[in-house]
């Protein structure tokens, strides 16, 4: 009897010892390594679930890797979030935010602390995995004159009341194990295309929450009295992942081809399939943005003339011409963590994405084939490569807004005008805010889309226009990566 005891006080004992010994494993494994930092990972299933959206069914963020999960107060004061609380609400346009951090053995945050702007590389947004209705797919190619906007009959006010075409895109969102919609009918449903990439399903992507920057040895920050060197260094043609970042108030990297800029942005972090953002990607967030999830309207230019991230036009800067007001001055621009710079967010408040509008031109990867004009520095054996990271419109022309993808914020914002603006230079634009509208063609086989710091009216985030790919001042991009 005394031996049957002191065997079941062993076993007893034992098992203690065996529970121990693997929640300290558990909690060593949640330990991952962020870079060289050390990042206290959040526990799958500890008790309670983590937070989800009832609104996204399903569609909620893929945090994984590098990627940490915050909030972002009405200051810009980061987070590390609580997943398993709310930490995004897209009823309320509250759209949800993570970061990278830079390489720094030091770093140990854990959840609830305040995260250094110094260690952040990269910020992110997630754009959910949606269907959209169709209103006009199809469009076809058209040159519909109207004359000068400088003409008191065809005022710009005069344009929009008798050709605007704007409405809040319906959206729904869906997760990936929902059987995709592939209508291509007015008023029927279509799975947006940016959430199918590479022959994956994706429950959404993570979006650079503003323009490419380039890491300049201090984080890219603009200071006090930047030299023309120093604002200079921002502009360089070279593959070079690790120079990489995506903050507020840094230079965008700019005076790159779309090959240098695809490739830097595609071995930035494979293990998150980081890639250069497609047009199709960049109409999921513009689409999201105009519809009951976002701003729903216009996105306010950034009109920094020094292409700094994150700013805002003043209200009352004089934006209904090309060319608008520019600056830097605090009368003219304000940085992201304002009121005003908030209106330049595609959800009217922080959480969203910036530089849709206006800061520097983007290069999407999204081409013409076949172009004697085709700068980029791709060679064809690489376009074969990178297929599946690009989107490709054939045979396409100025006008060819019926060779769109649908999703891509191009030929669905017709019809099309072509006229004069203020500046005596005729254009087509879209029938939505009177953007400009040029399809890629032969002569310029690349898109960039949002427009410059210059572009007044007809920049946002339903711009697009074509280039050869090759290097300009005035050119940035954007970064994507999927969490999977």
């Amino acid at each position: 009897m005394k031996n049957k005891r002191n065997l079941i006080l062993v076993i007893m004992v034992i098992t203690i010892i065996s529970i121990i010994y693997v929640k300290v494993d558990k909690e060593i494994n949640l330990q991952k390594e962020v870079g060289k930092a050390i990042i206290s990972k959040q526990e799958v299933n500890a008790g309670e679930e983590n937070y989800k959206d009832a609104t996204l069914k399903g569609a909620d963020p893929v945090i994984s890797g590098k990627l940490i999960p915050v909030t972002i107060d009405k200051k810009g004061k980061v987070t590390y979030a609580n997943i398993k609380k709310e930490w995004y609400n897209y009823q309320k346009k509250e759209w949800a935010n993570a970061v990278i951090l830079v390489d720094n053995p030091s770093l140990n945050y854990k959840v609830g602390s305040e995260i250094k702007e110094s260690d952040i590389e990269s910020y992110f947004v997630w754009i959910p995995r949606f269907k959209y209705k169709l209103w006009n797919a199809n469009q076809k190619d058209g040159n519909y004159s109207i004359g000068n906007i400088t003409d008191d009959a065809n005022s710009l006010t005069s344009y929009r009341m008798l050709f605007g075409n704007t409405r809040l895109i319906e959206i729904e969102f869906e997760n990936n194990k929902t059987n995709k919609s592939n209508n291509t009918t007015n008023g029927e449903w279509l799975t947006h295309p940016a959430f199918t990439l590479n022959g994956k399903e994706l429950n959404g992507i993570w979006v650079g929450k503003f323009e490419t920057g380039y890491n300049q040895g201090d984080s890219g920050k603009p200071i006090e009295n930047t030299t023309t060197w120093t604002f200079a260094k921002a502009q360089v043609d070279k593959v070079e992942s690790d120079k990489i970042i995506v903050k507020p108030n840094v230079y965008s990297w700019r005076n790159s081809t779309v090959s240098n800029f695809f490739k830097s942005a595609y071995n930035y972090n494979r293990d998150l399939d980081s890639h250069m953002m497609k047009n199709t990607e960049w109409g999921a967030v513009a689409y999201l943005s105009h519809s009951l999830y976002g701003i729903g309207k216009e996105i306010n230019i950034n009109n920094n003339n020094q292409y700094k991230t994150g700013y805002s036009a003043v209200i009352g800067t004089d934006q209904s011409s090309y060319t608008g007001t520019a600056g830097t001055t605090s009368n003219i621009t304000l940085p992201y963590n304002t009121p005003t710079g908030y209106l330049a967010s595609t959800t009217g408040n922080i959480t969203g994405v910036y530089d849709m509008s206006g800061g520097t031109h983007e290069y999407m990867a999204a081409y013409r084939p076949s172009s004697t004009k085709d700068e980029s520095g791709f060679t064809e054996e690489e376009l074969t490569k990178y297929a599946a990271y690009l989107d490709k419109y054939e045979n396409a022309t100025t006008t060819s807004y019926s060779k769109k993808i649908l999703g891509d914020a191009t030929g669905e914002m017709g019809p099309f005008y072509y006229y004069f603006d203020k500046d005596n230079s005729k254009r087509y634009h879209n029938a939505w805010f009177a953007d400009m509208s040029h399809f890629v063609d032969s002569t310029g086989p690349w898109f960039d889309r949002g427009g410059g710091h210059t572009d007044g009216v007809i920049a946002s985030q339903f711009y697009f226009a074509r280039y050869t790919g090759t290097t300009y001042t005035y050119i940035a991009t954007r970064l994507v990566v999927t969490g999977i």
